[in-house]
């Protein structure tokens, strides 16, 4: 399959070819089928955190103990593993600083 540039906002989970068309975060270049995996992990990162708010007061150490906060970490993380295979140089160096993918989020 043939790869195209796509361009990322994690906040509001949209892939999108116009770079123009939205304040992206990451530029990546994946396959169709690429994109549809992603689109996946956003979903699930979406349906786990809406179990997840309802804790998000809690201090850190029972936030890390809720099964449902763990289940949205694990996608989020997802989500920047593989940004960061199909990104740009770029796009890999800002991830790498965010240091998400050694300890997870």
């Amino acid at each position: 399959m043939e790869k195209r540039t796509y361009y990322v906002n994690v906040g509001t989970g949209e892939v999108l070819e116009d770079s123009t068309a939205l304040d992206y975060e990451f530029e990546i270049s994946a396959t169709e089928d690429d994109i549809a995996k992603l689109q996946e992990l956003f979903e699930e990162t979406d349906n786990s955190s809406q179990g997840s708010y309802a804790t998000s007061w809690l201090p850190w150490k029972v936030y890390y103990s809720n099964e449902t906060n763990q289940e949205y970490d694990y996608y989020l993380t997802e989500v920047y593993r593989t940004l960061h295979r199909l990104g740009s140089e770029q796009t890999k160096r800002h991830i790498e600083t965010m240091n998400v993918l050694e300890n997870g989020i």
